[in-house]
This record gives C-alpha cells, structure tokens and sequence, in this order.
C-alpha cells in the first residue's frame, strides 16, 4: 500500500514538473535587424529604426540620432535584455553614402557690353546634401572684348566626386542692351507704355501690377491670388544672398549649421514638381504644400528653403533660433503655424522670404508672427481650379 502512494506522489512530481521546467528554462532572444544598412550622407536617421522584431526581451539602449554627417562606415551597437534580465549586445554597419550631385543655382543668360568686366561666378549659389561649401567653375571659351554669344557651362563637385553641371549662355553685345544685372527679373519692358494696374487692399495699402507683377506698399507679391509671369526671375537677389550669408555666420556663432537646401526655382522647375506632387498625392493636398507654377516665392529669387523640408525640422535647435532671430536680418517666417487660412499653406518653419528688416520687425511682431495676408490685408486663393 505504502509502495502505491510512493508512486502516485512520483507521478504528481512528475506531472508537476512538466509544468514547472518550461518557466525555468531561459527562453531564447528573437531578434531580427539589418546587418548592413546604407544611407545617404545627413540623411536622418535613428539606431534603432532598424530593428524589426524583438521578442523575448526589451531594448535597453534608448533612441538616438545617428550622426550622419560623415562619408563611410561606422559600427552601430545597442543592448538588450532578456528575461533573466542579462544583457546581450548586438551590432550593425552603417554604412554612409553620397551619390546625390550638388545643386546650382544660376542665371541663364547672362549679358554685357562689350569691353566690361562681370564676374561669372556672381548670384551662383551652389547647395549640396553633404553641406559642404563648393565652389564652381566656369568651362568654355568666351571673350569679353569679342561680341557674341558664347555657350557656357557651370560645374560643380563635391568631395565623392559627383559632379552637377548646368549650361548658360554670355551673350557680349555691341553697345549696352542690357539692364542692370543686379536685378532679378529677366522681363522687358518698355518703361514708356507698361501695362499697369493700380488697386487698394483692404487695409489701405496701395498695390500696384506691373506687365503681371504685383507689389504692394513697394513689396513683391507672390501666393495663391497673386502670380509671376513665366520669364520671371533668373537666381536668388544678392540682397537676398547676402542677408543669409550674415544670418547663417551669426547662427554658427551659437553653434548653429543653417544652409540653403531650395533657393530659386524656375517656372518650369516649379511645374515639374508641382505636377509630380499632384500624381503622388492629388491636387487637394499638393495645393497645402506645394505653389502651382507662377505662384511659388522661389520663383521671385526673395525666398528659400533651410536643412530639412519635413516636420522633422520644426523642434530642431536652428528652426527654433530661425524663428526667434531671422528677423533682424530682414527675413519673415514665411508659413507661420495656425495661418493656413491666410497664408494657403500648412506651417512651415524651414520656409523665409526677405523683405527687409523695417518689414520683418513688424511682422515678428514680438515673436506673434504676422503674414504678409493679413498685414497687408490681401487674400492668397487660387482664381481657378
């Protein structure tokens, strides 16, 4: 009888045991990540966005951003912890690429009285993804004493080789044809018989339109209601230029790298994107982000674009700065947040015009940024579906 309990008590253990062991037997991490992950020099990116399962434990490194300022190859380590809380660490090679070629901007024709003296490389503006700074070359044959049109071409190269080039023309005439080069407009106009237009805004200011351009109170205007003929502008103004070139050196100073990512953009450059936009995500969205040709500020050589255009931009240490300061070197926050009613635009802190700095004060406004709609009281809308 006692032999019968001693086995009926050995095959509960047993039983028990079965339930028991599976618990204590330490289960094996499963974990699936990149080994090798390539990505393009300032892209950003994070050390754990490329880990795509994880069960059987939890990370214990925390998330940070990859420093992918510099071309090559780093290691990529980060811990986890499994149940028994013991840490296992495990790596990847990032590997930091560069195959996008730097981007000029540039007039396409330039032009000059025979015998004077002009500096090629003036208003060419040269940005790149890996934020260096690049300077052009001119290629080609001309003579400044010979009249003529000579074609010409513009070069550039970052430190991986990729190499942009754009064609322009420097045409030498005979007696002084053309207008001052300073000026970003490439119209003609005769000065005896423009066609003018004269209105009010709804504020009192006086607006004025041009052969198809518009200032108000002597302000350029461009947005939704109020556009630029297509021969309009040729590069960013070196107003303008200059403006960002003292904005940008007082940045560094507070230990900030602000650069041009989109300066001037032709009509036609515009309309390729605008078009492009609207097959990816239709018209009614494209219209919250993207100008319709003839509408974009680029286009007038007063306005450009800073490091990220994406919201991953908006809490960054330089928007925060550019927000606070941009001003004092005549630029306005273009895209304010919370004014797509006035502006047609969503917030958008990477985008400045320049207007001088009487204006700007006024429409900082002690850090309450005003538009240019609703200052001027104009309406940016399109005419026209």
């Amino acid at each position: 009888m006692k032999k019968v309990k001693y086995y009926h008590y050995l095959i509960i253990l047993l039983i028990i045991s079965l339930f028991i062991i599976p618990f204590l037997i330490p289960k094996k991490i499963i974990i699936d990540y990149e080994q090798k992950v390539r990505i393009s020099i300032n892209e950003i990116a994070y050390n754990t966005d490329f880990i795509h399962k994880l069960k059987n434990g939890h990370l214990k490194t925390s998330k940070q951003m990859i420093d992918t300022s510099t071309l090559g190859s780093q290691i990529i380590n980060f811990i986890v912890v499994d149940n028994y809380q013991k840490e296992h660490t495990y790596s990847y090679e990032l590997d930091v690429y560069d195959e996008e070629k730097p981007t000029i901007s540039f007039n396409k024709e330039l032009i000059i009285e025979k015998g004077s003296l002009i500096n090629l490389l003036n208003n060419v503006i040269v940005t790149d993804n890996s934020k260096e700074n690049i300077i052009p070359v001119v290629k080609g044959k001309y003579d400044m004493n010979q009249k003529g049109t000579y074609n010409l071409t513009y070069e550039a190269q970052d430190s991986s080789g990729n190499v942009a080039r754009e064609d322009f023309t420097l045409t030498v005439t005979a007696s002084k044809e053309s207008s001052d080069l300073t000026t970003n407009s490439s119209l003609t106009t005769n000065p005896d018989s423009p066609t003018t237009t004269n209105f009010t805004t709804s504020k009192g200011f006086s607006g004025t339109t041009i052969n198809g351009v518009t200032y108000i109170d002597g302000y350029l205007i461009v947005n939704k209601t109020y556009f630029l003929p297509a021969n309009y502008g040729t590069g960013l103004t070196s107003q303008t230029k200059e403006a960002f070139d003292l904005m940008s050196a007082a940045a560094k100073l507070d230990g900030l790298n602000i650069w041009l990512q989109s300066g001037y953009r032709s009509y036609e450059r515009q309309k390729t994107l605008y078009e492009n936009y609207v097959i990816r995500d239709g018209l009614t969205k494209a219209d919250t982000y993207s100008a319709r040709p003839g509408h974009s500020e680029h286009q007038s050589g007063l306005a450009f674009d800073v490091n990220q255009i994406n919201d991953s931009f908006i809490n960054s240490p330089e928007a925060i700065w550019l927000a606070k300061n941009c001003y004092k070197y005549g630029f306005i926050l273009r895209y304010p947040a919370g004014k797509t009613a006035q502006t047609g635009y969503k917030y958008e802190p990477w985008h400045f015009r320049y207007v001088g700095v009487e204006l700007a004060t006024k429409l900082y406004n002690n850090g309450d940024w005003l538009t240019l709609e609703e200052y001027f009281g104009i309406t940016s809308n399109y005419q026209t579906p």
